[in-house]
């Protein structure tokens, strides 16, 4: 039998645990946003022959970083060796909250909303931090109150409606023409919809480029 390690032989967890944190702080996707990472403290039974060499943290083959990451540190010194560890990290943003109960279909304003700061680290399908992007928000579902707003939760809001009045922009090369039109349907910014020349009474499709604006193909 190999004799027992002694402490003055055996790797520091300490300096282990800091090979990992240090692994997943170069490499985390919230770098931007407040944060913190905890490494799971190693069995004190885990004795290691001190490594002669620097470190090496590394993930599994296909693994990536995540929440929750085991990251693995090994020695490619006299005495190779490898150990996994659990890393969690934890980072904090504002993100939009249900004031009340919305209901499905209704366009979400300021007054719907409040800001709290959450884990989203943890929230796995998304939130939202404004009510800016693509002319606003229209619930596609109910949405109970305390809610994280989440992308699946809404769809962009309409900004051009049904039987208004628009101006038809078409561009070929250099020769730009402008025409008035009606809306066949509501649409969204960047949205498809049918609209009608007023001059031709054609029903032609377009991009929603503004509340008054649609760019034909």
């Amino acid at each position: 039998m190999s004799p027992p390690l002694t402490a003055g032989a055996t790797e520091s967890h300490a300096r282990i645990a800091s090979t990992a944190r240090a692994y997943i702080a170069a490499r985390h996707p919230w770098q931007h946003m407040q944060h913190t990472i905890n490494v799971q403290e190693l069995d004190p039974r885990t004795k290691l022959a001190k490594c002669s060499t620097k470190l090496e943290a590394f993930l599994s083959t296909g693994a990536r970083i995540k929440r929750r990451t085991t990251v693995g540190v090994r020695c490619k010194g006299s005495k190779p060796w490898k150990i996994y560890l659990p890393v969690t990290v934890e980072a904090f943003a504002k993100v939009m909250v249900a004031r009340h109960p919305i209901p499905p279909n209704t366009d979400i304003t300021a007054r719907d909303i409040s800001w709290s700061q959450r884990d989203i680290s943890a929230l796995g399908y998304g939130y939202l931090q404004s009510l800016g992007e693509h002319g606003g928000y229209r619930s596609r579902r109910s949405i109970s109150q305390g809610a994280v707003l989440t992308p699946n939760m809404v769809r962009a809001s309409d900004i051009v409606s049904k039987g208004q009045r628009v101006q038809l922009n078409s561009s070929t090369g250099p020769v730009s023409v402008s025409m008035m039109g009606v809306a066949m349907q509501s649409g969204s910014l960047g949205s498809r919809i049918l609209v009608k020349n007023l001059n031709s009474g054609k029903q032609l499709e377009g991009v929603v480029k503004s509340e008054n604006i649609v760019l034909l193909n």
